[in-house]
């Protein structure tokens, strides 16, 4: 593995993992490249970035232990637009996770709409219970059975989402959810 296939930074602690931590004390968390959870496959060694270790409080140690063996799965996509890239360039380990709202805001997403000329925000509720309002980075990564779409100046996304996630390529290998409160704070930095 070359020196720069390690990513230069931890990856972003999320709610989700500290969940996951408090579930799993004295263990490790590890962290898999997308590409490889997406392809529906078992994950190599090599599809594992690093890991976080979880102490016997189920606290994750913000350390981070990259591994050795690391090889970015390559991307299924080939990106049309910067937002893309970036989406590209984060699953594969070169970029972290916090550049993805700035991408956003500087782009333009593709929303579900139920016919041509419909403004109207579409939500939908994971199987969880959690919302988001799905989009997509191009129109080319529109889904087949969405009836019709539209495209958003991404820096209108704080104002339009109203509190709710943004859900990017759900369909995809690749593809990123973005908490609303992210959106926001990056929008308010620039």
């Amino acid at each position: 593995m070359s020196e720069d296939s390690v990513p230069p930074y931890a990856p972003q602690i999320t709610d989700e993992m500290r969940e996951q931590a408090k579930r799993t004390p004295d263990s490790w968390l590890y962290i898999v490249d997308p590409a490889y959870e997406a392809a529906g496959e078992n994950v190599p060694p090599e599809g594992v970035v690093g890991a976080f270790r979880i102490d016997s409080n189920g606290e994750i140690d913000e350390d981070f232990h990259p591994n050795d063996e690391y090889e970015p799965k390559t991307p299924t996509i080939d990106p049309v637009n910067e937002l893309e890239r970036v989406l590209e360039r984060i699953s594969t380990g070169n970029a972290p996770e916090t550049e993805l709202p700035a991408a956003v805001l500087a782009g333009e997403v593709v929303l579900y709409a139920e016919h041509d000329g419909d403004e109207d925000l579409y939500e939908a509720e994971l199987d969880d219970g959690s919302r988001l309002v799905p989009a997509c980075t191009s129109e080319q990564r529109v889904p087949e059975d969405w009836p019709s779409h539209r495209s958003v100046p991404g820096d209108q996304l704080p104002r339009l989402l109203g509190g709710i996630d943004l859900g990017l390529n759900l369909d995809d290998p690749i593809r990123a959810v973005i908490p609303y409160d992210m959106l926001v704070d990056a929008a308010t930095e620039q």
